[in-house]
């Protein structure tokens, strides 16, 4: 005889285990992003904070600079890498400059850290144009913050960025700049393995392909991720880099000879 008890649900195995759905992202709305692109790999090594100082010749703005560096606010990103406010003593990863304008005693503070290792440099300059700003990406200020557009969390996310070696300059700062900054990509930071696009690797690889004549279905297949994943990553390069649609993308990065 059979028994008429219900046969015990069997609990899902592995392979079947509820996974929360990941926070919906600006670039998908929905929340329908591959979850694994948002969920670092389990068993992940985070690196340790970024320490980061502040340097800068008016006491005031030097406070407020490291007020807001360590502060966290309620937009910064979940699991984002701590940053912790060092001493200039301390031997900090990032030395955040402060001035007023790109003059000469900060480019004495870039010319004092070239061929050093650590700290990096992050300049918060409160008078910003293109000018100044190339002239400090010549002299190795290679991530830039406007004093007036300095908030804790852009601040903290271009320290972090500055840690990872990865510059970061304004959007419209760089979309006026790009001519010119084909020079300093090509002469300045080529040479260092840097790059002046506000980019993350993943973003290269798919302008990369997409310059090739790749399509979206392509891309997708080859670099393993959904075709909503990759059209969300083509929303955020051509928002960063200022440009209306991915053709106009590709053509400036060629050609300034970004990628």
């Amino acid at each position: 005889m059979s028994d008429p008890r219900p046969a015990a649900r069997r609990a899902p195995g592995p392979h079947r285990a509820a996974r929360q759905a990941p926070a919906p992202h600006p670039g998908d709305p929905d929340g329908t992003a591959d979850p694994a692109e948002a969920v670092p790999p389990v068993g992940t090594v985070h690196p340790g904070p970024v320490r980061a100082a502040v340097r800068s010749r008016d006491p005031i703005s030097q406070a407020g600079v490291t007020a807001q560096l360590g502060t966290v606010g309620p937009d910064e990103p979940a699991g984002a890498r701590p940053v912790v406010v060092a001493g200039p003593d301390d031997d900090p990863d990032i030395l955040v400059i402060v001035a007023d304008t790109v003059d000469g005693w900060l480019l004495a503070q870039l010319e004092a850290l070239i061929g050093r290792p650590s700290p990096r440099p992050v300049l918060v300059v409160g008078q910003l144009d293109d000018t100044a700003g190339l002239q400090a990406i010549e002299a190795g200020g290679l991530s830039l913050v406007r004093r007036s557009e300095s908030t804790a969390t852009l601040l903290r996310e271009v320290v972090r960025a500055a840690a990872r070696g990865e510059a970061r300059l304004p959007t419209d700062l760089l979309s006026s700049l790009l001519t010119r900054v084909g020079r300093a990509q090509r002469q300045v930071l080529a040479p260092r393995g840097l790059t002046i696009l506000p980019l993350s690797p993943r973003q290269l690889a798919v302008l990369r392909m997409i310059a090739a004549g790749a399509d979206i279905a392509t891309i997708a297949r080859e670099l393993s991720y959904s075709e909503r994943s990759i059209k969300n990553i083509v929303h955020e390069i051509t928002t960063q880099l200022g440009v209306r649609n991915r053709t106009q993308a590709v053509a400036h990065a060629i050609r300034e000879g970004l990628i």
